[in-house]
């Protein structure tokens, strides 16, 4: 009983101070802090579905991220990217927490080209929640919605809102899912290093920024490092591509609580040509 107490307390401290677990980026946005607004492949439906227009292959992601090394507060995403004509369809499924309290959300996204150099995408999440005991279980609905823009080359910008309809967790309580805007930039430098800075804002909680550097040594081994505020978070990764394959490692250090790792991995299927 005192242990489930203490992991429910964890819980609801990360969901006031860090913002719900079920949001999980993928290992190569861990390892920049997050400031990963202007990124495109599978994990922008998880991220700035602006970002996922650029898909071209059918995409399978899988990601795994274990808060403070608490089995208790692991987080588990697949995602599958699907190209069709006009644009590109995302499907994915996040869960977050263990059998005493747990969070599922399942996500459709929609991500389209509006121009030669901007696009948009949105999502719709149905975002399940069980507690154990008299708390019982309830269920809800929130969307979100993001552009990408690239007004000269190499420079990308960006910005995102989640829970645009402002909806709570349930209609019995006045506790809301966290409605949050993001505004980011990022610089491709010399082919070989992508610069990102981001302002993140939830309505309730103060101002976060985030900046990352990710590093192609040689267009199959990646290293990532970055940083965010409001609290501050270090993070690093590396990353590893091979043909249609991708992985992704990273760590993030809370300066309470500790490090907490996140794997990803990605695979496309090329079509023939």
């Amino acid at each position: 009983m005192y242990k489930s107490t203490i992991i429910l307390l964890i819980i609801l401290f990360i969901n006031v101070q860090l913002k719900s677990q079920i949001d999980f980026f993928g290992g190569r946005a861990i390892g920049v802090s997050n400031a990963s607004l202007t990124y495109q492949d599978n994990w922008a439906q998880l991220n700035n579905q602006a970002g996922l227009s650029s898909l071209e292959d059918i995409t399978v992601s899988a990601g795994f991220t274990n808060a403070y090394f608490v089995k208790e507060l692991s987080t588990n995403t697949i995602a599958l990217g699907l190209p069709v004509k006009g644009g590109v369809f995302g499907l994915n499924y996040t869960y977050f927490g263990y059998s005493k309290f747990n969070q599922n959300k399942i996500g459709l996204a929609y991500a389209m080209q509006l121009g030669k150099r901007i696009s948009a995408g949105m999502q719709i999440n149905y975002l399940y929640t069980h507690i154990e005991g008299e708390y019982g279980a309830s269920g809800v609905a929130y969307g979100e919605i993001g552009i990408l823009s690239q007004p000269i080359d190499n420079l990308f910008i960006a910005a995102h809102i989640s829970n645009f309809w402002h909806t709570k967790y349930t209609d019995y309580t006045d506790i809301y899912i966290p409605m949050i805007f993001r505004i980011g930039a990022g610089y491709l430098l010399y082919q070989k290093a992508l610069l990102s800075i981001e302002f993140e804002k939830d309505f309730e909680q103060d101002l976060i920024f985030k900046s990352g550097l990710e590093f192609d040594l040689n267009k199959q081994f990646f290293f990532r490092f970055g940083v965010a505020t409001n609290p501050m978070v270090f993070s690093f990764g590396f990353g590893y591509k091979i043909k249609t394959f991708k992985a992704d490692i990273a760590f993030s250090k809370h300066p309470v609580l500790g490090y907490s790792p996140a794997i990803s991995l990605n695979y496309a299927f090329h079509k023939n040509k």
